[in-house]
């Protein structure tokens, strides 16, 4: 009963920690809409005005605006001020939400960023087996590794491993994590590589 009752309840605190992170992306998403779409009021009814087509230009708008707050936010983070600013808060804020990095490392993945922070793919070599993982930093001898298991990508273990033991692969991080999803489908191939 005392192993159930664990169970239920390490089940529902990795749930909330799952969650908080999902929940305050949604609530951010949800007010930036709330506000861009407030901002976006004007200039649709203004549209409207002069257009015929029957789409609601509202959400149209704000959507567009939505993609040029993405794009010019981008622009921005390539000023060094900025990078050390978010740098600051990934050390001491966002060090703190679950998988967090990992799902960073993603996101880069998708849309094709080659940035220095981004971790890379590896396989260890464990006996006559191979392992998956993605590379946290290395030294001279060793490298620190994280080891996610299928088919999540967003736990697993870290493990100092002899870098003699490590092949990186020229793979995206989100690739790795889809094919984690699908219990390692596809990875025969890195290793031939």
């Amino acid at each position: 009963m005392k192993t159930l009752s664990r169970f239920i309840a390490n089940t529902i605190s990795g749930g909330l920690l799952f969650m908080l992170p999902v929940t305050l992306l949604i609530m951010l998403l949800g007010k930036a809409n709330t506000y861009v779409s407030i901002l976006s009021e004007p200039l649709a009814e203004l549209i409207n005005s002069y257009s015929h087509v029957g789409l609601e230009s509202r959400k149209l708008l704000a959507v567009f605006l939505m993609i040029l707050i993405c794009f010019l936010s981008g622009l921005a983070f390539k000023t060094e001020t900025v990078k050390k600013w978010i740098s600051g808060l990934e050390k001491n804020v966002f060090c703190f939400i679950p998988g967090y990095a990992m799902m960073k490392a993603i996101v880069a993945g998708i849309a094709g960023g080659t940035e220095e922070h981004n971790m890379t793919s590896v396989l260890v070599q464990d006996g006559e087996s191979w392992l998956i993982g993605f590379l946290v930093e290395e030294s001279n001898d060793y490298c620190t590794v994280f080891f996610p298991e299928a088919p999540r990508h967003d736990s697993g273990e870290v493990r100092v491993v002899p870098k003699k033991t490590v092949k990186k692969i020229p793979i995206p991080t989100n690739k790795v994590a889809q094919s984690l999803k699908n219990f390692g489908k596809g990875v025969i191939g890195w290793i031939e590589k």
